[in-house]
């Protein structure tokens, strides 16, 4: 069973960031990472911390980019965010308050409830927003 997560929305959208920015092969500077997330770097540097200190990124000379456990986890958020959408918008939930709703409880949720609730949805492939819904066996691979 996995353990229920610390990081916060915030923490998620930073590592995010830090995905999209270093998606090209380089890696993400504070500066690049403050911007996307809207925010003054010294900030970006505290989430960046956090996120470091929990493995989930690492820092190298030129910025930061996200380890294995890092990348898992975010899959794994992306996941359960898309699935609770799924269900709150079939539910009749419009889709904008499903996608607040869904992160705001998204981290709350462990592994075992994210695959029956995948499996009462029956396994879909693309969340409202049409937006791929990563498989669950994505965070398990080596």
């Amino acid at each position: 069973m996995r353990q229920i997560s610390l990081l916060t929305k915030r923490h998620y959208e930073c590592m995010g960031a830090v995905y999209e920015l270093s998606a090209g092969g380089w890696p993400a500077r504070v500066k690049d990472v403050a911007k996307k997330l809207n925010v003054r770097p010294p900030t970006a540097v505290e989430f960046l911390g956090k996120l470091s200190q929990e493995g989930m990124v690492e820092k190298g000379p030129a910025g930061y980019r996200l380890t294995k456990k890092g990348s898992i986890e975010l899959n794994r958020a992306i996941r359960t965010h898309r699935l609770m959408e799924t269900l709150l918008a079939g539910a009749g939930v419009p889709l904008e308050e499903a996608c607040r709703i869904s992160f705001s409880l998204g981290s709350e949720i462990g592994t075992e409830a994210v695959e029956a609730l995948c499996s009462h949805l029956s396994h879909p492939v693309t969340c409202p927003h049409g937006r791929p819904i990563p498989a669950g066996d994505e965070f398990d691979r080596p």
